[in-house]
């Protein structure tokens, strides 16, 4: 048989192994988490608002969306998430294809086809800190995505849809966000849609200083309405709920400064204003051909609400409307001012930065725990090289201190090394050992080496 020469110790698979964490005892591969991850996407465009209209959970019930997601689930036989804002709808699949996640929302939908961005791994997750960020919005930095985000990721993860483990994968988002906002400054920009609808008011109370509103719908948005209003000087506002009772309890510092009245006492007709700003939540519009606006006098009717509110046949002549197609328009020359262009394209390079920084902490932590591991190992060791016969009470104090020199020393080899190698670095040691008791170090630092080596995970050596 011919001389294979001396067994070959290679560490590198386990120090470049993917990094692998313990969620609730269970073993995560961290990479093999990313690789999996796929996203389906659509920001809205003038050409696309049918289909995002369709297939968005804003306006949906809890009940509706939990069933809605349910089946989307079903299909795909993994965790799913979705998130729905005024500009965009995505979807988030792990382990599993976007052409599997695009056939399950196409069957949630019952729709033939979508124009969907399709992305995986790691662009899944730049996507998000893009989208997070600000960088992918109306209006660039704006804050109220961020919350908009972090909301949804909890509410998959209290109704079962996103398991701790795969819940990770939005945490690393949520901090390379952090990191981005604080690089370009976006830690004070008001929300995207509220900045649209202020300047267009601005405009409009130019020419009329004092307008009669009406503002319909009274959630987060709507108050948000009214108190731009008011620091605009108006005084003559009414706010259209369901329930005004409900709805001044339940902004009680605003309840001086507005009248409130019910749809069905407005839907008379009897209540003309110069202005409407619709804040609706709903998943159809509420008001159309079959159903118009109540009164036909001239007046100007804003729409915030996601899905429409309002559709264009619900207009009398000399009322002018102003839908999300008109704020599409509106962002995109904004984006001038911005200098957007320049932004985003700064942008990828601290996104490059980030994942970079990302993936070596990844990286670092699997090397940590192998570190580790080999130095616990080899300090075990070294409680029975001091109680060798051979070992002088010098040579007892030397040999923890030693057993790390040696685990130093594996960990620092770029490449396999052979058992001769290792050897020679052992009897080679400067400190004053008897010859006798280097022979077992070496011995016994060989076999460990190589029982180690013969393991084929990361998982398996430190199991």
């Amino acid at each position: 048989m011919s001389n294979l020469g001396d067994p070959k110790i290679d560490f590198q698979r386990f120090l470049r192994a993917a990094p692998v964490h313990e969620i609730n005892g269970r073993q995560v591969d961290a990479k093999a988490l990313i690789d999996g991850v796929s996203m389906i996407s659509m920001k809205l465009n003038s050409e696309n608002v049918d289909f995002v209209k369709n297939m968005t959970t804003e306006g949906m019930t809890e009940d509706q969306r939990i069933a809605y997601l349910s089946v989307i689930r079903s299909h795909v036989g993994s965790d799913v998430f979705e998130l729905s804002t005024c500009n965009r709808v995505v979807y988030v699949g792990f382990s599993v294809d976007p052409s599997q996640l695009e056939k399950a929302v196409l069957a949630a939908t019952e729709m033939a086809s979508l124009p969907f961005v399709r992305s995986t791994g790691m662009e899944c997750w730049r996507h998000l800190v893009k989208i997070c960020s600000g960088l992918d919005s109306f209006m660039l930095g704006e804050l109220q995505i961020m919350g908009q985000f972090r909301e949804a990721v909890t509410w998959h993860r209290d109704h079962g849809f996103v398991d701790t483990a795969n819940g990770s994968f939005f945490d690393h988002v949520v901090s390379a966000n952090r990191v981005l906002r604080r690089e370009f400054g976006f830690t004070q920009t008001t929300e995207s849609m509220l900045n649209l609808a202020t300047n267009a008011l601005e405009s409009i109370f130019e020419e009329q200083p004092k307008c009669s509103t009406a503002v319909l719908g009274y959630g987060d948005m709507g108050r948000k309405a009214v108190e731009s209003l008011l620091e605009l000087g108006q005084s003559d506002i009414t706010v259209v709920s369901r329930s005004p009772s409900k709805s001044t309890a339940r902004h009680p510092d605003l309840a001086g400064s507005v009248s409130t009245m019910s749809f069905e006492e407005w839907n008379t007709g009897a209540h003309a204003s110069d202005l409407v700003i619709s804040t609706i939540r709903n998943t159809t519009a509420t008001y159309a051909a079959n159903h118009p606006l109540p009164f036909s006098s001239p007046t100007t009717v804003m729409d915030f609400s996601w899905p429409p509110s309002f559709e264009q046949g619900a207009f009398h002549d000399q009322q002018v409307f102003y839908g999300m197609e008109h704020w599409i328009r509106v962002a995109h020359k904004l984006g001038i001012e911005w200098d957007y262009e320049a932004t985003v394209q700064k942008s990828e390079s601290v996104i490059n930065t980030i994942e970079t920084k990302f993936m070596e902490a990844l990286t670092q932590r699997t090397q940590s725990k192998f570190r580790a591991y080999l130095y616990q190992r080899l300090e075990e060791l070294s409680k029975a090289w001091e109680q060798h016969e051979a070992a002088s009470q010098n040579d007892a104090s030397n040999m923890a201190a030693f057993s790390r020199e040696i685990a130093t020393w594996m960990c620092n080899q770029d490449t396999a090394f052979t058992t001769a190698s290792m050897d020679e670095m052992i009897r080679s040691s400067s400190r004053n050992i008897k010859p006798a008791l280097l022979n077992t170090v070496a011995s016994d630092v060989r076999s460990e080496a190589l029982r180690i080596n013969a393991k084929t995970s990361l998982s398996e050596v430190i199991g």
